[in-house]
């Protein structure tokens, strides 16, 4: 590795260390808030995020990935916790209608199914590329159908939380859940085209390699 490889890995090692102080720091903040309100719902969605983290931070280990990666991610969460905690005129923000059909919690799983093609896209580009060069359809297919069922994995955390809870005025019901994959799919063929038409790099290779 030569000196400017050098300050770019150091530089980057400094941003994902702030981004990792960044997101523990906002959800120690919102986890003593649920806390003291008693709000035992995103109790236990703060600690699923947290067990998410810790998931992400191990499959880091192995695969770097870029900072753009790692705070798409930090941002999904705050996103989370914002909407169940931040209230607009006394409206919780995850029920905050931006148009009479487009609300914040829409956003949320567009984003949100975004960013996880961005994460399966990083782990699978560099070992799939060759192997679907020439086949861009069909790798964006892959990443969509991947971001698809990732989303179901998080419906399924909803109702665990419905079942033991007793939120399901808060989760909302079929309709809601309907509503989630739908802009789940947005979200997920949005990403899935523009990475597979830009073929952005999302992980370190010189660092990947060394592992």
């Amino acid at each position: 590795m030569n000196k400017i490889q050098r300050n770019i890995s150091e530089k980057t090692q400094k941003i994902e260390k702030f981004i990792v102080y960044f997101t523990f720091f906002y959800v120690a903040i919102f986890s003593v808030n649920a806390l003291v309100r008693g709000n035992v719902e995103f109790i236990y969605y703060t600690a699923m995020m947290i067990l998410s983290i810790s998931i992400i931070l191990v499959v880091h280990r192995r695969f770097h990935f870029y900072p753009v990666v790692l705070m798409s991610l930090s941002l999904l969460g705050l996103a989370h916790l914002l909407g169940g905690n931040i209230e607009i005129f006394d409206v919780r923000l995850y029920d905050y209608y931006f148009t009479w059909f487009f609300k914040y919690d829409n956003l949320v799983h567009m984003f949100g199914s975004g960013i996880m093609i961005m994460l399966a896209y990083a782990m699978l580009h560099p070992v799939l590329a060759d192997d679907f060069e020439g086949k861009e359809f069909y790798f964006g297919l892959l990443l969509v159908l991947l971001g698809l069922g990732l989303g179901s994995i998080n419906e399924l955390v909803e109702f665990v939380a419905v079942l033991v809870f007793d939120v399901g005025e808060q989760v909302g019901g079929y309709t809601n859940t309907l509503l989630d994959l739908v802009f789940n799919t947005i979200g997920s063929v949005i990403m899935a085209v523009i990475l597979v038409k830009t073929d952005i790099p999302l992980v370190e290779i010189e660092r990947r390699e060394k592992v």
